[in-house]
């Protein structure tokens, strides 16, 4: 299990593969919008800067007199700062497209530009030198090919506009050199972005496909965790909770686990077995984790995410349901039990119904004296003998229930009723009591009566006492901190060690010599194929009690095998 979920994020890594269509890419395509709109406040700051040098009247400072137009140099700045408003509209609008926006926009800068350039002078005024880096801006959204017919164009309007100046004013200086170094210069300059424009875009569009490609493994990995039935928690090196799944959060008690959650002091016990491990990771504790409240109890597992960083590195924390992996193993441990018992028990049976019949032939010709005693050994062995026989083929073809919703103080009044006729009893020495009265649980009506009597029986048989004395009292409600109905059978009897009470639900394990040692067993299974739990409650005043927590019965009316089948299937 722990490798499987390394196995799972290690995948997520790899499972990447890129395209090269910017067209299917509307994340590309978004951010090549941002980034005309980017460029268009550069050309609204341009404007703006060429309308102030013109209004403060610090154009004369750089500018012959003989060379300033200041009318055209003004009406182009008004035009320019125009155009910037009106290309903010449409690029919001992202209408017309984004390639017809770019030669509209970059076909404006070179009018404008070069009209300022022809108002202060030509091309020895150095604003031409502008046209280069709009003309190469270009090349991040065109194809190269376009880029190259712009820059071209621009250097024909650039020479167009030195042969007009040249023709048509008096003193206009004559830079032809000039003018055709700055055609190259915008020529050469587009061409060298356009290239390096085309690997960004390229290399671009592989990050955004990485970037989108392990954010989805990233979701599938967080979905497939969430949804596994072993409980995951991830803790950090402080013992803080950084991730709780579905399952850890079900097994941990039914309950949103909030990020940085202190482990300590949300579920001490498995804080304790954390410090444990990571104090030393060899000798983990396989014993489970008992929870309170009728919760499961629970079978922890620890692995470091980056074990080359040791006590430094974060953990995980595998929570198993120890309930369901004890089943598994006494499945396993009890497999082939049943099969040998169930194969030889007409074998088993037919000498023990031979030596029991010769007993009770023997015990009629004995009227006293020791060989009655013997007579009297043989039967209870015999039926000792059988009650184990019938105990275990119980076991191998134990089988789970028919859920009903019963209300219990009705219920338990009709088996008081039962119980304490059939052994003896007076109705006063077992006592009820159920609050609120009309508390209702899941459970086979059958098999309860199965456990109920087990343990009254249990409390009977153990008592030591007269059964004059003996007094039984069935308490229940609901929990009031995790709503829970569960029912305490309570005795008067000499209670149970502590020692004791770590073994008492083991197969075969029993204190008396009369006692097969599979009575609490099976009870527990019985209970738990019910998705109930049952529990030893140390009392200080003695006696022993037996608390069970039961599933919460629907309302009236609810469908109630669908919600226990629905509970069984997870």
């Amino acid at each position: 299990m722990h490798s499987a979920v390394h196995s799972i994020c290690a995948t997520g890594n790899k499972a990447i593969k890129t395209t090269a269509n910017t067209a299917d890419n509307p994340e590309q395509h978004n951010r090549s919008w941002q980034y005309l709109r980017l460029f268009n406040y550069y050309r609204g700051a341009l404007s703006c800067f060429f309308l102030v040098l013109y209004l403060n009247g610090w154009t004369e400072l750089f500018i012959r007199p003989e060379d300033y137009d200041p009318i055209l140099f003004f009406l182009t700045s008004v035009a320019y700062t125009l155009s910037f408003i009106l290309f903010t509209v449409t690029i919001y609008l992202h209408k017309p497209g984004l390639d017809l926006q770019v030669i509209l926009q970059t076909c404006v800068d070179t009018v404008a530009i070069i009209l300022l350039m022809h108002a202060s002078g030509g091309v020895l005024s150095g604003i031409g030198m502008l046209l280069i880096i709009n003309v190469s801006m270009t090349s991040l959204f065109l194809p190269r090919r376009t880029t190259l017919f712009l820059a071209a164009t621009t250097s024909l309007a650039l020479l167009g506009e030195h042969i007009y100046s040249q023709l048509m004013l008096p003193h206009y200086r004559e830079a032809y050199v000039q003018t055709g170094l700055l055609g190259i210069l915008i020529f050469s300059f587009a061409y060298t972005t356009s290239i390096y424009a085309r690997r960004l875009r390229e290399s671009e569009q592989i990050i955004s496909e990485r970037s989108r490609e392990l954010k989805s493994a990233v979701q599938m990995n967080e979905h497939i965790i969430r949804n596994m039935r072993t409980g995951i928690l991830v803790v950090d090196t402080d013992g803080y909770i950084q991730m709780a799944n579905n399952a850890a959060e079900s097994l941990l008690g039914h309950r949103h686990i909030p990020h940085h959650t202190s482990l300590k002091q949300a579920f001490p016990d498995l804080h304790a077995r954390y410090t444990d491990w990571k104090a030393n990771t060899a000798a983990v504790p396989v014993k489970p984790v008992q929870q309170s409240h009728g919760l499961p109890d629970i079978q922890p597992g620890f692995s470091r995410i980056n074990p080359e960083e040791g006590n430094n590195s974060s953990t995980l924390i595998f929570i198993e349901d120890a309930t369901q992996l004890n089943q598994r193993f006494q499945q396993v441990r009890l497999a082939s039990l049943g099969r040998l018992t169930a194969s030889i028990a007409h074998e088993i049976r037919n000498p023990l119904a031979a030596i029991q019949h010769a007993s009770q032939l023997l015990d009629e010709a004995v009227q006293q004296g020791p060989d009655k005693k013997l007579t009297g050994i043989i039967n209870t062995q015999a039926q000792r003998l059988n009650g184990v026989v019938e105990n275990v083929l119980q076991l191998s073809r134990q089988q789970r229930g028919t859920p009903e919703a019963i209300e219990l103080l009705p219920w338990l009044k009709t088996f008081r009723e039962e119980y304490t006729s059939s052994q003896g009893l007076d109705l006063q020495q077992v006592r009820i009591q159920i609050d609120p009265q009309d508390t209702r649980v899941l459970f086979d009506s059958s098999h309860l009566h199965q456990v109920m009597w087990n343990l009254c029986g249990n409390a009977v048989n153990h008592s030591n006492m007269d059964k004059r004395n003996i007094m039984i009292s069935i308490k229940g409600g609901e929990n009031k901190e995790s709503d829970q109905p569960f029912i305490d059978i309570i005795d008067n009897g000499p209670g149970i060690d502590a020692e004791t009470a770590q073994q008492i639900f083991d197969p075969f394990f029993t204190t008396s010599n009369e006692g097969t040692g599979l009575g609490l067993y099976i009870t527990k299974e019985v209970t738990e194929s019910n998705r109930a739990k049952i529990r030893h409650i140390a009392l200080p005043a003695g006696g022993t009690c037996f608390r069970i927590y039961f599933l919460q019965a629907p309302q009236h009316g609810g469908n109630t095998v669908a919600m226990l089948n629905s509970e069984l299937s997870h």
